[in-house]
């Protein structure tokens, strides 16, 4: 099974959880590219997403923060089970409130025209795939896994994240991990549990 981690803003290819995964799941085989969400409209991620997905075969989506955020989205025409680590779930805010800030601190900028396209595509994309979980109609070969922290210091409480997305496989909540989910390498069994969630809705 190959799984596609997907990084958060101000990560990379190289990421701790990526790198993780590989030694939780020797089983498995890990691919982890690198994205350019400063630069890249959602839609060239998710592009780039899919065309991962198909030239590696990938069977399995873990996606963390604003990763996980684009994991969701990717369910749009991903078929297979996703692991969603603190996504982000409310993307124009958390621009506006961390990315935007944090570039101000630096004597950068966000494009303001991303931020639209971030927008159009939320209401497009996120928003359609969560209305289809809340309709019950999720579909069974694609099993929705979250892996959230109680103490998210970046994005705070996560039940608003949960009602975007009731019909889901499983949560996993974990204590003193923070929003970086510092107990990533907890979820070993978690995770291959969901190997057989996958099998099952295959057959």
């Amino acid at each position: 099974m190959t799984i596609m981690y997907i990084h958060g803003y101000g990560s990379n290819g190289n990421a701790t959880k990526g790198q993780l995964l590989r030694t939780m799941l020797p089983q498995c085989r890990v691919v982890s590219p690198t994205f350019d969400y400063l630069h890249c409209t959602p839609w060239q991620i998710q592009k780039q997403i899919h065309d991962c997905v198909k030239e590696e075969d990938v069977s399995m989506l873990v996606g963390s923060s604003f990763g996980g955020y684009h994991a969701l989205c990717a369910t749009a025409l991903f078929r297979g089970p996703v692991w969603a680590v603190n996504p982000v779930h409310d993307v124009v805010s958390t621009i506006g409130r961390v990315i935007i800030n944090s570039l101000s601190s630096q004597g950068s900028h966000f494009d303001n025209e991303l931020l639209d396209v971030y927008s159009d595509f939320n209401d497009k994309v996120f928003c359609s795939q969560s209305k289809l979980n809340q309709s019950g109609r999720w579909p069974a070969d694609i099993p929705l896994n979250f892996a959230l922290s109680t103490d998210d210091e970046l994005l705070g409480d996560h039940q608003p994240l949960l009602d975007l997305f009731p019909h889901h496989d499983r949560v996993v909540w974990k204590d003193h991990c923070g929003h970086r989910f510092f107990r990533f390498d907890e979820l070993q069994a978690d995770i291959e549990q969901s190997f057989g969630a996958k099998a099952a809705s295959a057959q």
